[in-house]
């Protein structure tokens, strides 16, 4: 029984919210780290002066901005599936965090880090199937 009142639970709406959280998230690091290369980066031993030099740096304040919406947008998704279902979504965070290295901060990507990915995909793809079948 409660395999099929899970099943219920989990709609294309949902997991496209949760789609739209983890890539809010994505897009928040991504600013986050634009801004930081920007200001050259910051250190924490600055104190007070690192956190004057982050709140005045747009794409930092954007950052911010992508990570409270993601925030909202997660309690909807966590008030409609199972925990154990619902975070490894963010996993999707690794196939983002690849893609954007690669495509907007010039980063080397080997086969090796594909194959991570790959199978970090392989693993949502088991959890989510086993939330919908039987």
């Amino acid at each position: 029984m409660h395999k099929l009142a899970l099943a219920s639970s989990i709609n294309i709406s949902t997991v496209l919210l949760g789609l739209v959280s983890i890539m809010l998230l994505s897009a928040g690091q991504t600013s986050i780290k634009f801004g930081l290369n920007a200001i050259g980066g910051v250190s924490l031993n600055e104190g007070v002066g690192a956190l004057l030099k982050l709140v005045q740096t747009p794409w930092v304040i954007v950052g911010f901005g992508c990570y409270g919406v993601s925030a909202i947008l997660w309690m909807d998704v966590l008030s409609k599936l199972d925990f154990s279902l619902a975070f490894p979504m963010v996993s999707l965070t690794y196939v983002f965090s690849l893609l954007i290295g690669r495509f907007f901060f010039h980063e080397p990507v080997g086969y090796e880090r594909v194959l991570g990915v790959a199978f970090i995909l392989g693993g949502l793809f088991f959890l989510v199937r086993s939330g919908v079948s039987k």
